[in-house]
């Protein structure tokens, strides 16, 4: 169920006040929805730095061709994604950031161990352009019962930031976990340790505390869109 308001006797309620829009192919991989090849729901996507807002976060597939080269894996599952409707139904919080260096040899490693297979290893790279050190937001994504009001997004779709509001927020309940609890941990300790073995670990932490929304396009000069995301 979705909508603004729910009586007191109904089950415990959480209220989603924000959208996380990433590559089409990762939001397919996080939400678990098949693409037409046989991989487990991914557990992360690159971020430059943590940034300050946990979520619950719905999930958004950026329309429009990746910005970064994909596998031979992730070609094929972008043309399958471009082919199928995503539905408004996942949500994402994030556990932690997974603090790691910038370098090939850190992604050459992920990409071939399944990790993040749908990427060739210079995406990241030129993701991360000069820095020499980034993170893994680690995300659990959970399925509502019900979509998300298209019409919700709409507004904040209108700016380039890959985070952005509702408009306006919506009350939901009844989060089915893509992946069990038991298994997101195991998977994240598999994570954790096969960086570690490789010294590619740096650290692990916890969503900043900001008092403002964080920035970063998801677009390139030539495709930005006219309109600008709220702010509040």
């Amino acid at each position: 169920m979705i909508g603004t308001g729910l009586s007191k006797s109904e089950v415990p309620r959480m209220q989603i006040e924000m959208a996380w829009r990433d590559e089409r192919v990762n939001v397919f991989a996080l939400s678990g929805v098949s693409m037409g090849i046989r991989l487990e729901p991914q557990l992360f996507v690159c971020k430059k730095r943590p940034i300050g807002h946990r979520g619950p976060f719905v999930l958004d597939p950026r329309k429009g061709r990746p910005r970064f080269q994909l596998s031979q894996l992730g070609a094929t599952a972008q043309e399958q994604a471009n082919q199928t409707e995503y539905a408004l139904s996942y949500v994402a919080e994030v556990d932690s950031y997974v603090h790691i260096p910038v370098n090939y040899a850190v992604f050459a490693g992920l990409c071939a161990e399944g990790w993040f297979s749908l990427w060739n290893p210079s995406a990241p790279l030129a993701y991360f352009e000069d820095l020499q050190e980034g993170y893994l937001a680690l995300m659990r994504v959970s399925c509502l019962d019900a979509e998300v009001p298209e019409q919700l997004l709409e507004h904040g779709r209108s700016g380039a930031n890959f985070i952005y509001y509702l408009d306006p927020p919506v009350t939901v309940q009844k989060l089915h976990p893509i992946l069990r609890p038991y298994m997101y941990e195991r998977r994240k300790g598999e994570l954790i340790a096969f960086l570690s073995e490789h010294n590619w670990l740096l650290g692990e932490e916890g969503p900043t505390v900001a008092a403002e929304l964080e920035t970063e396009s998801l677009f390139d000069v030539t495709e930005l869109p006219e309109k600008t995301a709220r702010r509040r």
